[in-house]
This record gives C-alpha cells, structure tokens and sequence, in this order.
C-alpha cells in the first residue's frame, strides 16, 4: 500500500518546478576573482557606511542629538544595505 499515490507525486512534482521557474541565474557578484553573493556584498557596505557615518557625527559632537544610538546606527545600516540592494538588483 502506497501512502502517496503516483498521481499526487506528479502534482507536487509540477508545482515545484513552477515555483523555481524563476530561479534562472544566482545573486552574486564577481569581486577579486572569486564570486560573492550580493546580499553580502550589500550587508557590508551598508555596515561601512553605518559605521563611518558614527564616526563622521562623533567627530561633530551630534551623537548626543541621537536618542537610541545603537539602534539608530543599526537601522540607518539597514536602510542603506536595503537601498542598495534594491538599486543594485533592481527589484
């Protein structure tokens, strides 16, 4: 006795290869001769850019003017990896 019939195989078969249809080429990027996935590369610029930025405010006197500082300078990198996700890929 079967516990999945053959019928049911062939759906789910189809409705997975609908589903990663779409997945035709990967998100990486080739830096240095070695591929990275973008996300990556996103991630650390957007945590560069946070962290310089501290650095810019601290040296300003501005970091009194911020309320919460660490997750300020968590949501101000997250911002940027996104925004440079969504120009870089183009979503």
């Amino acid at each position: 006795m079967y516990l999945i019939k053959t019928n049911n195989i062939n759906k789910m078969a189809i409705l997975i290869c609908l589903f990663v249809a779409g997945c035709n080429t990967s998100p990486t990027q080739e830096l240095f001769g070695s591929f990275f996935p973008s996300w990556l590369v996103c991630a650390f610029v957007g945590a560069s850019v946070a962290a310089l930025t501290r650095i810019i405010f601290s040296a300003f006197d501005f970091d009194d003017a911020i309320p919460l500082p660490m997750l300020s300078w968590l949501a101000f990198g997250t911002a940027v990896t996104l925004a440079l996700w969504i120009i870089w890929i183009g979503i």
